[in-house]
């Protein structure tokens, strides 16, 4: 069965592929549109990848230039041997990327868009690098509330690190999900996300797949669900998030796992 993709960006708007290393690490990231044009940087959430912004694209890609990496450990960036997923990890990465941006050319400061651990990147990234950034919209990337951190911290901490050994064991050990084909990749998808319209599942689910062997595979890396032992307290985030001079939007959706900033004292 030949798999049909139809991109929902219109072929006029100019894409181009980019990659850049760092400490032996290779990241990847597309920049659409004209680079003399304001630049937004478009950053997924966990266990997604850059092509889930292809519709935001679309519909800014006439008046902006969209920067759109993929994480490491997603996408087409390199997955990091033995797990390296750490927040300061992704903050660094991004702003090596926002670096590469600048050599290209395109103007900064610029604006960001971040969907969940996106969000929460883009959020300590500009704290630490408040002159780069020039707006933020976060999606749901607060992180986690009071309540979510003290059920985590009231665990025994010999509890918590058995449990995290015995995960990070189990991510070694266990085989990743695979597909025969694209259609279960898709059905699957489709399935977690019933949400979806099935051109979006389709299109989701193709660029979220690689081949392997006579089959596909989710392109994330099974170590990303490894937890942190001890999570960063809300105290002490958002002190830092407070020191953001720029505009600061917080999303979130009416149907969602996430709780309310307006509820969960955040």
């Amino acid at each position: 069965m030949i798999f049909h993709d139809v991109s929902p960006i219109p072929a006029a708007i100019s894409h181009q592929k980019r990659e850049v290393s760092h400490h032996g690490l290779t990241l990847r990231y597309s920049l659409w549109g004209e680079i003399t044009k304001p630049l937004i940087l478009l950053q997924h959430g966990g266990k997604d990848h850059g092509r889930s912004w292809d519709w935001t694209v679309a519909a800014l890609a006439q008046d902006y230039c969209l920067a759109v990496p993929d994480l490491r450990g997603h996408g087409d960036s390199d997955w990091v041997p033995g797990g390296g997923y750490e927040i300061f990890d992704f903050v660094a990465d991004m702003a090596v990327i926002v670096e590469d941006l600048k050599q290209q050319g395109c103007g900064t400061p610029l604006a960001i868009i971040g969907h969940s651990l996106g969000g929460n990147i883009a959020l300590h990234y500009t704290a630490s690098q408040p002159a780069a950034i020039s707006r933020l919209i976060v999606i749901e990337g607060l992180g986690f509330s009071q309540t979510a951190f003290d059920k985590v911290i009231n665990v025994p901490i010999e509890e918590r690190w058995k449990k995290a050994v015995d995960r990070r064991l189990g991510g070694f050990q266990r085989q990743p999900r695979s597909f025969k084909t694209i259609e279960e990749g898709v059905a699957r998808m489709a399935s977690l996300h019933p949400q979806l319209r099935e051109d979006q599942a389709r299109h989701l689910a193709f660029h979220a797949l690689r081949q392997e062997g006579e089959g596909y595979r989710w392109k994330h890396d099974p170590l990303l669900t490894f937890q942190s032992l001890r999570p960063t307290p809300p105290s002490e985030y958002l002190g830092l998030y407070q020191t953001i001079p720029c505009p600061v939007l917080l999303m979130y959706g009416m149907d969602s796992w996430a709780s309310s900033a307006k509820e969960d004292g955040l």
